[in-house]
């Protein structure tokens, strides 16, 4: 595969527009999948994609290619999607060169991209399922990748970010109950697979014969799994500056505003060793930095790209991302939430893993009517009854305004470091 030469397409993008920009994507993965006990697939891919993004006369255009050798018609098409395009008022220009943080790639060289690897991290899965007998293993599935990432503009920038990640996902059936259980990372020693399978027979196994549910408000204990899926995501919808501009955010207006309770604080911290991020830089070539998002409940700030930002007339809080077209969209690179330590489970509640819907919940009001899934009574910590079945409804907001204790154990995903929480009377519907 021949290597483009970055500086002659910015060059040549500059002739034509305003401002020019090149993010190259370089990739290699692998994906291992079972069915019942058999290797049922395995898909491998390797390839670049560039993407092109232009600026004329405040309009932004974008074009993509697999084809490196037609990298001139890429930057062609670019700048007729520009004229296609709306102005973008304020627009403040693509980032400057500055200098980057110090601190490391999200990359492990023992990740490899081999079949030996993804077939031993099954095998490993399926012998910690058989730690529980009864579960039957449905699917399961592991993937590998690795590659890097660069992104270069007319202003200076020209940086590139290595990356590596393992995931592992396994579902499995006990008589009628189910039980599903994942896990991702960047860095092979993160990961244990045997867990893994272990926890996805356990679930399967014991949310069998569950009781039936009185309808009434419980003290509730929301899994990391869910507090992720729903309370995290409605926030970060609600602070995203693309929402916030379009006012379908419930916090459009309220910065500097007390908008949950007091005692939470929610913040995101791109570089944190727990997480996986890692990013000095986002996609956009723009530093990241801690942010304060919400001190003390009070709203401190929204996230921005650099398109949003200059909408906003504000400046970019370094959280552009970009989607498999080569845009840009906005999200939190390791958000963490702070709020009173306890021990959640010691008290009676309801245990609550997973939720069936947590896509249908209303991102612009935070409300949301949702099926809980492996879903148990527990007292002193332990789980005393499965839940057959259940729904949860309420607000997101309004349970971040009315307070919430967390634990302090906590699990990290793509995005976030998650704790357990527990909320006060929740409606839960039998």
């Amino acid at each position: 595969m021949s290597e483009p030469d970055i500086d002659k397409i910015l060059s040549y993008g500059e002739k034509l527009a305003d401002e020019a920009e090149v993010f190259m994507l370089d990739y290699t993965d692998i994906s291992l999948e079972q069915r019942e006990m058999a290797v049922s697939s395995v898909f491998e891919h390797a390839g670049r994609s560039l993407f092109v993004r232009v600026v004329k006369d405040k309009h932004i255009g974008i074009s993509g290619t697999s084809d490196i050798a037609r990298w001139k018609d890429c930057v062609d098409a670019a700048v007729s999607s520009a004229g296609l395009s709306e102005q973008v008022p304020g627009w403040t220009g693509f980032p400057e060169k500055t200098a980057l943080p110090k601190g490391s790639d999200p990359f492990d060289p023992a990740v490899t991209v081999s079949p030996d690897l993804a077939a031993e991290y099954l095998d490993r899965m399926n012998a910690g399922a058989a730690i529980h007998p009864e579960a039957r293993i449905v699917t399961g599935g592991v993937s590998l990748s690795n590659g890097s990432a660069t992104i270069a503009n007319s202003g200076g920038v020209y940086y590139m970010r290595k990356m590596s990640g393992i995931s592992l996902g396994m579902d499995a059936i006990c008589e009628t109950s189910t039980g599903y259980e994942y896990d991702s990372s960047p860095f092979l020693d993160r990961i244990n697979p045997e867990k893994i399978g272990e926890d996805t027979a356990y679930w399967a196994k014991s949310s069998r014969n569950g009781v039936d549910v009185e309808t009434k408000k419980y003290a509730v204990v929301f899994s990391e799994h869910v507090v992720d899926s729903l309370i995290l995501d409605l926030f970060t919808e609600a602070v995203n500056g693309k929402n916030v501009l379009s006012k379908k955010s419930v916090f459009a207006g309220k910065l500097g505003e007390e908008v949950v309770h007091p005692s939470v604080s929610i913040s995101d911290v791109p570089m944190d060793p727990a997480g996986f991020a890692w990013k000095r830089f986002d996609s956009e070539g723009t530093v990241t930095h801690d942010l304060s998002i919400v001190q003390n409940g009070v709203l401190s700030a929204f996230l921005y790209d650099v398109k949003t930002a200059s909408q906003a007339n504000t400046a970019s809080t370094g959280h552009a991302h970009r989607a498999g077209n080569g845009a840009t969209f906005i999200h939190p690179h390791c958000l963490k939430i702070d709020a009173p330590k306890a021990d959640v489970m010691d008290k009676p509640c309801l245990y609550v893993r997973e939720v069936i819907g947590a896509h249908t919940a209303n991102s612009l009001t935070g409300e949301f009517s949702v099926e809980v899934a492996n879903a148990f009574f527990a007292e002193s910590g332990r789980f005393t009854r499965p839940v057959k079945k259940a729904m949860i409804s309420g607000n997101i907001f309004d349970i971040l305004r009315g307070g919430v204790s967390i634990s302090a154990e906590t699990k990290t995903f793509d995005g976030a470091i998650v704790p357990k929480m527990r909320i006060e009377n929740m409606q839960v519907i039998g």
